[in-house]
């Protein structure tokens, strides 16, 4: 059997696998996280997905390499439609937008609503992603933060049962991470601050964009943010 390393990224993203969970991976890569998921013995059973072909034959070759063929099955198709209703537990999305991620959720109600849970890795839009979560009667059950390669990435757990929404800017930057205050949360508060500020110093050079409601908003937003440090 083929031993494998996964990132912090994607470690992160396994901690949150409930033990014996059947677990969807869509849009894979290369078949790693449900191989590491199986091999662990934290999994019984994983589907692989990816809407194109590449990926999908990678993730063929690994599983195959790994003599898992057996426990995970690998299916081209986009998002949730590879999947029927209560054939996993956990569905997980990783390394894709959150706009994206709203997206193959709404294609497939029916699917999602036979899930017990969400875990989640936007790369961006994460306000959209979280306010979704909690329009369909899902909230946020936990959070992580993960550092790799000088990124810092957001780790979304999300479970169905209706929950008050949380703040607008909690909605940004995780109402359980906020709460919690991990390792890496003063870091990405201060990635979040100097994004905005470049975004203000460039609106800053034109009267016209300094006199909008997005160029104020942007000004309320950073010291929101930094009154967290």
């Amino acid at each position: 059997m083929i031993f494998l390393s996964l990132g912090a990224r994607l470690q992160t993203v396994t901690k949150f696998v409930p033990h014996g969970s059947v677990i969807a991976d869509i849009g894979t890569d290369h078949g790693y996280l449900p191989i590491e998921l199986v091999k662990t013995g934290r999994c019984c059973k994983a589907i692989a997905g990816d809407v194109n072909e590449g990926p999908y034959l990678a993730a063929k070759r690994s599983v195959r390499n790994a003599s898992l063929m057996n426990k995970i099955d690998i299916r081209l198709g986009s998002g949730l439609e590879i999947l029927q209703p209560n054939e996993v537990d956990i569905a997980i999305f990783c390394g894709m937008g959150g706009n994206l991620m709203v997206q193959l959720l709404q294609d497939c109600p029916e699917i999602v609503n036979s899930l017990k849970g969400l875990i989640l890795q936007p790369q961006q839009g994460f306000t959209t992603l979280r306010k979704y979560l909690y329009s369909i009667d899902w909230h946020i059950e936990d959070e992580a933060i993960a550092k790799e390669d000088d990124r810092i990435y957001q780790i979304i757990y999300a479970k169905p049962g209706k929950q008050a929404l949380p703040t607008e800017l909690e909605l940004e930057i995780g109402p359980v991470l906020n709460r919690t205050r991990p390792t890496l949360f003063k870091e990405m508060i201060t990635e979040f601050i100097a994004k905005a500020n470049r975004s203000l110093n460039g609106m800053a050079k034109s009267e016209t964009a300094k006199n909008t409601t997005h160029y104020h908003q942007l000004q309320t937003y950073v010291k929101a943010l930094e009154e967290l440090l």
